[in-house]
């Protein structure tokens, strides 16, 4: 500013007030780089309005003389690649654009962290950009990297970490334990096994440095690299103990929270199943917000991550718990993907304990995936394989209950004579006359009953099925038997009753979350619509099942819908969307070897090709006759009562298909 050093006194204060007085003529933009504290900046603010005062700083810093903050997110990745050109040259990076966008990943998009990695490839004229890329991999020592003479992002955490008191710097050498995108109070304190109240404190303190994030109320996370400095920080022997024994302690947090959550989906079977002790910290399961399932969709994600985390620190008996757990919110949502990975890595926990009973688990709830994706080889391999390990452990009960899950395996693949048999065979022999056991069973067993055209059966079968889930008080088995009565009154053309059954299966399924059950009554709730002349109404209702259908992953429901959304486009006229949708349907159940849909696809293209298609579309019902004779299914006289018109017609102009 211009003052000679002679005039510049010895004391602060004096210093502060001659500070204020030469601003106090200028307009000037004074720029406070990387204050520590408020007290630090107070002695620096001019008291005239002339000034404009910019303050960078990693702490919240708070006080009425300081104005607004405003948070700094990270760079884009655009951005982020622009400022690695500007510190390395831009045609260094442009030439190598894939390389690049690594880079810029690898640095968390930080600005500081992409200027000292620019800086340390401008310094490296043999390196290219994939070498740097390279360097800054995950593992160890990866942001030692990102260092240029004195200047490292880890001095730059530093400076907010090293100030803090010791219990909170070690709950931020904890928190990055946790392998998932984010984290709650209760999950830090069981990381910590420190009383919930104080962590929450702690947690403060960490936002205040912006060594954690608040990605939303009450949900933290770590930056990538903020997470590897947390790491590097808990390297000596003794830190290493204390992360291990506090993955074991959120594994068992966690592991209890899920299975809290999801009792109410099914309480008698998972209880049994995980054979849990008594949780190491119940005070922060009642600290918890009430039990509900979409706890369990938040936080999706980081349990699949704990499951894989587990098993990666041999923690076994916590890996294959939670994939079990996990299982039917999975299942209701149509996550089979993640039913798929958790169960397989559950499985070799399993394997790995030596737990023969928790393989017979694992290899049930694969198999329910593999179903419910089209994969019935894998079904029938890993049903198989949990029905021998039980028969040998002498497990009566769980032999019986997954060799019970045969039945819908048998019933997609088309084979009903035996899915029946084996239904009935099954609900004869249950352990004991458990209706328990009966009310898993009875569902699969009404479908192919219903498919064959026997359809008092099925509606006893599912009325019982309703009874039972009602003696029970489980609302997933409820909406499920209404849901299935009302398709079979839809079969016997009560189309109004039906309309009433499915309203009130909906009303359960929405509030269950049973995405592709949904979707089922919606398609059947369309097949009724169109029935009793609400063709809008119908379309409308088939819409929505593809969508539910669509978020789900489950195909089989799928291909109905599109083959009945195609009916339902044939009523009103819309024959070439009619067309496309019984080929949507067509492709979809042939991909999944789901013969019935197939079938149904194929007669309603045939019923739907023009005149001078005539042959394609006696094609069409010969393949879906041959199907439905397999099958012994009842649309198999009508289709052969069509073929013999079209024989009585003659031979219409030949088209190849």
């Amino acid at each position: 500013m211009g003052v000679p050093a002679g005039r510049v006194p010895t004391e602060i204060d004096d210093r502060v007030e001659l500070w204020r007085r030469e601003l106090a003529w200028r307009r000037t933009v004074v720029v406070l780089d990387n204050a520590a504290s408020s007290e630090q900046l107070l002695p620096l603010l001019p008291v005239d309005r002339g000034s404009v005062v910019l303050v960078t700083t990693r702490a919240r810093l708070f006080g009425a003389e300081l104005g607004a903050p405003e948070s700094l997110g990270v760079l884009s990745p655009a951005e982020a690649v622009r400022l690695l050109e500007v510190t390395a040259g831009v045609d260094r990076v442009t030439a190598e654009p894939d390389a690049a966008e690594e880079v810029a990943r690898r640095c968390g998009y930080l600005p500081l962290a992409i200027r000292l990695a620019g800086a340390r490839l401008a310094h490296r004229l043999s390196w290219r950009v994939a070498d740097l890329a390279h360097r800054l991999a995950d593992g160890p020592g990866g942001i030692s990297q990102l260092a240029v003479e004195d200047q490292t992002v880890a001095g730059a955490f530093a400076t907010s970490y090293e100030p803090l008191p010791e219990p909170v710097k070690r709950l931020f050498r904890l928190v990055s334990v946790h392998p998932g995108d984010h984290f709650d109070a209760p999950m830090a304190a069981a990381l910590a096994d420190l009383p919930l109240d104080g962590v929450e404190v702690m947690l403060d303190d960490l936002l205040d440095q912006h060594l954690i994030e608040e990605a939303e109320p009450g949900r933290y996370r770590l930056h990538d690299l903020m997470r590897h400095y947390s790491a590097e920080l808990s390297q000596a022997p003794d830190e290493l103990r204390d992360r291990e024994e506090a993955a074991e302690r959120l594994l068992d947090h966690v592991l209890h929270e899920v299975a809290n959550r999801a009792a109410s989906l099914e309480p008698l079977a998972l209880r049994a199943h995980l054979r849990l002790d008594p949780p190491r910290r119940p005070d922060l399961l009642d600290a918890s917000e009430p039990p509900d399932v979409e706890w369990l969709e938040q936080e999706r994600s980081n349990i699949l991550a704990l499951v894989k985390f587990a098993e990666q620190e041999s923690m076994h008996e916590h890996g294959w718990r939670l994939a079990r757990a996990m299982w039917r919110f999975c299942y209701m949502r149509g996550y089979f993907d993640d039913i798929l990975i958790a169960h397989r890595s559950g499985l070799t926990a399993a394997e790995q304990c030596g737990d023969q009973a928790a393989q017979a688990v694992m290899h049930n709830y694969l198999a329910s995936a593999y179903t419910r994706t089209g994969s019935y080889l894998d079904s029938l391999r890993h049903l198989e394989a949990a029905v021998s390990i039980s028969r040998l452990l002498g497990d009566h009960g769980n032999e019986h209950r997954y060799r019970a899950n045969l039945v819908v395996v048998h019933w997609l693949r088309g084979d009903l004579v035996r899915s029946v048999n084996l239904g009935r065979q099954q609900f004869r022999e249950r352990p004991g006359g458990s209706a328990v056991d009966s009310i898993r069973s009875l569902p699969n067993l009404g479908f192919a009953l219903a498919t064959m055209g026997r359809y008092d059966e099925a509606l006893a079968v599912h009325r019982l099925h309703l009874f039972l889930g009602r003696c029970y008080g489980n609302q997933y088995h409820i909406s499920n038997a209404l849901g299935h009565i009302a398709a079979v009154e839809n079969r016997l053309g009560h189309f109004a009753k039906a309309v009433r059954l499915i309203t009130a299966s909906l009303q359960l399924r929405e509030r269950t979350g049973h995405r592709f059950g949904e979707a089922e009554a919606r398609n059947d709730l369309g097949i009724a619509y169109r029935h009793l002349g609400m063709l809008d109404s119908a379309q409308e209702q088939h819409k929505m099942a593809l969508e539910l259908a669509g978020d789900s992953g489950e195909r089989h429901v799928q291909a109905a819908v599109w083959n009945d959304f195609g009916t339902t486009l044939a009523a009103r006229g819309s024959i070439d969307e009619a067309l496309a949708a019984h080929r949507r349907a067509l492709e979809l159940a042939t991909r999944i070897a789901h013969p019935y849909e197939q079938g149904r696809a194929l007669v309603a293209l045939a019923d739907h090709l023009g005149d001078d298609e005539l042959e394609q579309a006696r094609r069409y019902r010969h393949r879906a006759l041959a199907i439905f004779e397999r099958m012994g299914v009842p649309e198999r006289h009508e289709v052969r009562r069509r073929l013999a018109d079209d024989d009585r017609a003659g031979p219409g102009p030949l088209r190849n298909g």
